[in-house]
């Protein structure tokens, strides 16, 4: 269709269609000549996507972008309305009947023995996400059980003094924000258009615990595998005799598995996992 059908079709004058190309919100139109544009009905459909987001989301273009694009990649327009859509189902029920009330901070720290330096830096790493109700910032149950699992890391032998301290955190927020990125593009690729809103929030919610639990076998399994290998070359530098009587070997730095935290270094957010 030409720029004359879109306007009509998607009621949003010439001005605005070219504006939402230029901050690549939709892609440009295919070109034939200097002066012959065609748009298809995925430009249609993207624009009428965009005036659903900002009359009832309320959201500023620069939101609408983000969401669009996908992360990593663009969404298709029926992936973007399932993904909008799941917003406030999933876990709803859970939310509204919560088995802790709400916390602030000081209310946190004396309930749970998490001190406020720690509150302070994990909610600085987005881990914690307080919510703002007045003149109270205030920590949800997710917080409150993330509060009590730091608390017993440190109880565990994790403790501060050895270097374990809160912005470790970090490393599992930037694996689990990967991970979900991946998930949420394989479940609407497979679920997106075949099954109904409040069907695919069902899934999605029975699904996340069993998950979780597989999550938690595979990393148990992972932990004993990498301290089987990292013995095994130990002790195959030592019948070969590269390692020194020290604990290193001859010309290079031991090596450490992944989740040794001797390579932390508190304050340092930008250092990636290995």
């Amino acid at each position: 269709m030409r720029m004359r059908e879109l306007t009509a079709a998607a009621g949003v004058p010439k001005g605005t269609i070219q504006f939402y190309i230029k901050q690549g919100l939709i892609p440009k139109p295919i070109k034939q000549s200097s002066n012959s544009a065609f748009y298809t009905e995925d430009h249609l459909n993207m624009i009428l996507l965009i005036k659903e987001l900002q009359a009832k989301r309320f959201l500023p273009l620069s939101v609408i972008k983000e969401i669009m694009m996908g992360g990593s990649g663009k969404l298709s327009v029926n992936e973007i309305k399932t993904l909008v859509e799941l917003d406030g189902r999933i876990f709803s029920n859970i939310e509204e009947t919560p088995e802790l009330k709400p916390l602030t901070a000081k209310q946190l720290s004396k309930q749970t023995g998490i001190s406020p330096e720690d509150i302070e830096v994990m909610e600085r790493l987005g881990v914690l996400t307080p919510v703002q109700e007045g003149n109270k910032k205030l920590f949800n149950e997710d917080d409150i059980r993330i509060a009590e699992c730091r608390v017993k890391l440190i109880q565990a032998g994790l403790k501060p003094e050895m270097g374990f301290h809160a912005g470790i955190a970090k490393i599992y927020k930037k694996l689990i924000e990967e991970l979900v990125e991946k998930e949420s593009r394989i479940f609407l690729q497979l679920l997106s258009g075949k099954l109904e809103i409040e069907e695919i929030a069902r899934i999605l919610e029975s699904v996340t615990p069993i998950i979780n639990t597989m999550l938690g076998l595979m990393h148990k399994k992972e932990i004993k595998h990498t301290t089987t290998r990292y013995r095994s070359q130990y002790q195959e530098q030592s019948t070969t005799g590269n390692i020194d009587r020290k604990g290193g070997s001859h010309g290079r730095r031991a090596s450490h598995p992944h989740m040794g935290c001797s390579e932390y270094k508190p304050g340092d957010v930008k250092r990636k996992l290995r």
